[in-house]
């Protein structure tokens, strides 16, 4: 009888539990040897076995060995942290409300499916493509920012990368943000903090404005009655809207304001309706005001905002990811907790 081909990976996680990663074309007999051993599957597939009480984990691991050679499954231990781990000591330290989920990479075409979503194409892209990892971690803000962060097998060390923002909300034309790469939890969340988030917020703002511009030309040459698709520059209209609420906030939280500009902020955040309960809700009178205040006050809007765009990071010919000086293997210290 064909043995299929199968293999049972097994993390030591920090919070007391060992995680485990069927893999491979005869993943179903890997399970069925997790399920044997008492291994328990949660809703986003991933096995464990709790360690809290020692002498049954003990008997689990024993029955696992013996399903696993029942089953004809190859079992090893991996020698590095779970990454659910390190992606949780990561997001501990990240401005914000940031939580992290886990995906098992079960199979490779599930890394491959990643690739379609990572926004750098270069380095990230092409360890998705050719190295076989067991795990990634989403890392999210919860406003929008999607982070992706995965183990390096040749070196164990941490990859991080931004995700493209959903072409719903945003059509992502700049530069893309570098990927980082670090030794330990904390090293990538320094530089997630001080590289990462300023490259994603610098090619947003500039994505913003790209597209507001083009949108804003586009109705000036097209807003005569008759002259223009009605659905296509309400679509237009809103895209704007969106965009106008982040540049005023971006132009807020930034160099002090004069009293002209102020007034003149607050005169295009309530015509364009931003004030509003439910800001995307507009009647037909509010949807005229709004057009008019797109029209008369957009550009000089945009120039302010264009005016607040963030320094880049680093020198625009470098675009390698940032890296930290890796030690060797054997004496990397990885971060399993958080770090304040």
């Amino acid at each position: 009888m064909h043995t299929p081909s199968a293999t049972i990976t097994l993390y030591l996680s920090a919070r007391n539990k060992i995680v485990a990663l069927a893999s491979g074309t005869g993943r179903r007999w890997a399970e069925t040897a997790l399920a044997l051993a008492g291994f328990t599957e949660d809703d986003d597939l991933i096995h464990t076995l709790p360690l809290d009480d020692p002498a049954r984990a003990r008997q689990a691991l024993t029955h696992l060995h013996q399903a696993a050679r029942d089953c004809q499954v190859r079992a090893a231990t991996h020698p590095r942290p779970y990454l659910g781990d390190i992606a949780e000591a990561i997001v501990a330290t990240l401005p914000g409300s940031w939580a992290a989920t886990v995906l098992s990479l079960r199979e490779q075409q599930d890394q491959h499916h990643l690739r379609d979503y990572v926004w750098e194409t270069s380095a990230f892209y092409e360890l998705l493509e050719k190295e076989r990892l067991g795990f990634a971690a989403f890392l999210r803000d919860g406003g929008g920012t999607e982070l992706l962060l995965v183990e390096r097998p040749s070196d164990g060390s941490y990859v991080v990368g931004a995700l493209t923002p959903s072409a719903d909300h945003l059509n992502a034309t700049a530069l893309p943000p570098r990927s980082v790469i670090a030794s330990d939890a904390h090293t990538a969340a320094t530089f997630i903090r001080t590289r990462l988030l300023p490259d994603y917020e610098r090619a947003i703002h500039l994505s913003r404005l790209s597209e507001a511009e083009q949108d804003l030309r586009w109705a000036q040459e097209a807003h005569e009655p008759g002259a223009y698709d009605a659905a296509a520059l309400d679509a237009a209209l809103d895209r704007f809207r969106t965009h106008a609420a982040a540049f005023i906030a971006t132009l807020r939280d930034g160099e002090p304001l004069t009293a002209e500009q102020s007034v003149f902020l607050d005169r295009v955040e309530d015509g364009l309706g931003l004030t509003l309960d439910e800001p995307h809700e507009l009647d037909s009178e509010a949807l005229a005001d709004a057009q008019a205040v797109w029209l008369m006050h957009g550009e000089e809007l945009i120039e302010m905002a264009r005016a607040a765009t963030p320094p880049p990071v680093t020198a625009a010919k470098d675009r390698s990811p940032a890296t930290a000086v890796l030690p060797p293997r054997a004496v990397v210290a990885s971060a399993t907790g958080p770090h304040r």
